[in-house]
């Protein structure tokens, strides 16, 4: 039996899982904003470049990771605590890495389960500029570019260079750089040094449950045998809760090829055609992108086509709504055939087999004139679920037998007034016979599960100091604890009221 068990429950896991292929397209939307890049130092550094000519001490082609969250990550529909950051310029989930040589994130045909690409491309942590230096000394002048430069770094090994020399300090005012080793007697101008510049940091932010982890790409440009000027920063911001997430860009401005560049930008899901990306091939603006219609559609980066410093591209997750129609016993009035008042409502959703764990819930008001309450879920993937609501003081019920077909991002609607089989067991009361109205049991003030001796102890003690106001004692919703509410609950006990659930 056990083993039955286990091959249905491998069985639907399965079928779960095949059913979060092919999401992100439209689980995910988009928007974009402007603000400030905030360079952060991180709590862990991930990797930093050392040298500028052996990999991957040069940050080229190399994986990172597993990288541990330190909170559960929901992707497109699935939890993570771990991923792999590629230097290339994007992050994937699952067990199986990408390739160190991947320079296509979404459109790879490659077996991780998802990746988030802030900038797609055959990228490398080296940053690189034009110096003159005179005879013997320490000092490099007409420094043409210092955004990648950083006091003890590699300096490349060039033409009157030493090998293993690094950067001591450098003047912005001046235009110079002091190295830890002095040139050789020869004069060079607009000599291309390269700096080991690039590194990756990440850390999180915030409090439980809203906290953030950023992964920072520092000083990075496109892979060049000889490069200059480039130095592209972004990060990649991952929400708890939410899970949402934010890509933003620092520093962009490209200027080495005049022709300009073309990275990936976006999401992709478990399988290639599963992607959610942006492109800029129309507007030839960051600020005003367009979705792309193939897998490998690009962004260019150019001396003039660039995100602005702080540009923030955003993929959220698409609610799932589902409007539930359902009274609670005691707060109905069949003389105005509305409830007596709106009130809080919690659902839930659970797997359909055992152990039937939550996937999700949410909060809403149960309108008192249409009896609907419309729940957002943004955790719920393609599948069967059953629906289970809680009021402050109506037995927990459940949905039918055999749970309900549930589709992610898009509005659904339960009605549990129509039909006493719309509960699991049945396990309602009928309220009204024009037109016939089924209601879910209230009573159980105290949450235990089962409408019983307790519950009808509590109220008559309220009722006893005539309790006035919102509380759980009041069963009829009019504010008032008194023997209305006692006569409901003393039925319902007697009745032997409890769950009925799987």
């Amino acid at each position: 039996m056990k083993k039955l068990i286990l091959f249905f429950s491998v069985a639907f896991y399965l079928c779960l899982s095949l059913n979060v292929f092919a999401q992100v397209a439209t689980r995910y939307s988009f928007s974009d904003s402007s603000g400030t890049y905030n360079s952060i130092s991180g709590d862990t550094l991930v990797a930093s470049a050392t040298h500028t000519s052996i990999d991957p001490y040069q940050l080229n082609n190399a994986n990172y990771g597993p990288n541990h969250v330190p909170f559960v990550f929901k992707f497109n529909g699935i939890n993570y605590t771990d991923f792999i950051i590629n230097s290339n310029g994007f992050i994937t989930f699952g067990a199986t890495s990408p390739a160190v040589t991947n320079y296509g994130p979404l459109s790879s045909g490659e077996a991780y389960k998802g990746a988030i690409s802030a900038f797609g491309l055959d990228l490398i942590g080296l940053f690189g500029t034009t110096v003159n230096f005179y005879s013997t000394t320490f000092i490099l002048t007409n420094v043409a570019d210092f955004r990648g430069v950083i006091v003890g770094r590699h300096i490349t090994a060039a033409t009157g260079i030493k090998a293993d020399t690094y950067i001591t300090a450098f003047d912005t005012v001046a235009r110079t750089i002091t190295m830890s080793k002095p040139t050789d007697d020869i004069i060079v101008t607009g000599l291309v040094v390269q700096i080991a510049a690039g590194s990756i940091v990440r850390s999180t932010q915030g409090m439980a449950p809203f906290r953030v982890h950023t992964i920072q790409f520092n000083n990075f440009r496109q892979y060049l045998i000889i490069g200059t000027d480039d130095n592209f920063n972004f990060q990649i911001k991952l929400f708890e809760t939410t899970g949402a997430i934010h890509v933003v860009y620092g520093n962009m401005k490209e200027i080495t090829n005049t022709g300009g560049i073309f990275g990936q930008v976006g999401l992709r899901g478990s399988v290639n055609t599963d992607f959610n990306n942006r492109t800029n091939s129309v507007s030839s603006n960051w600020d005003a992108s367009t979705a792309g219609t193939s897998n490998a559609a690009t962004s260019k980066l150019s001396s003039t086509i660039y995100p602005v410093s702080g540009t923030t591209y955003i993929w959220r997750n698409i609610p799932s709504t589902l409007n539930v129609k359902v009274i609670p016993e005691g707060y109905y009035n069949s003389s105005t055939n509305k409830l007596n008042k709106k009130d809080t409502i919690r659902a839930y959703l659970r797997n359909n087999t055992f152990p039937y764990n939550v996937v999700d819930s949410g909060t809403a008001i149960l309108d008192s004139v249409t009896f609907t309450a419309p729940f957002k879920f943004i955790n719920g993937t393609n599948g069967n679920y059953y629906i289970v609501i809680r009021h402050r003081n109506t037995i927990e019920t459940w949905s039918k037998a055999g749970g309900e077909t549930f589709t992610s991002a898009t509005v659904m609607n339960y009605d549990f007034t129509n039909l006493i089989t719309k509960a699991y067991g049945n396990n309602m009361i009928q309220v009204d016979a024009a037109p016939i109205r089924f209601a879910i049991y209230s009573g159980d003030q105290n949450q235990d599960g089962i409408i019983d001796a307790t519950d009808i102890s509590n109220i008559e003690n309220d009722a006893t100091i005539s309790l006035t106001g919102y509380n759980s004692s009041d069963l009829t919703g009019d504010d008032y604890v008194d023997g209305s509410d006692i006569s409901i609950v003393e039925n319902n006990s007697i009745l032997g009221i409890g769950v009925v659930s799987p």
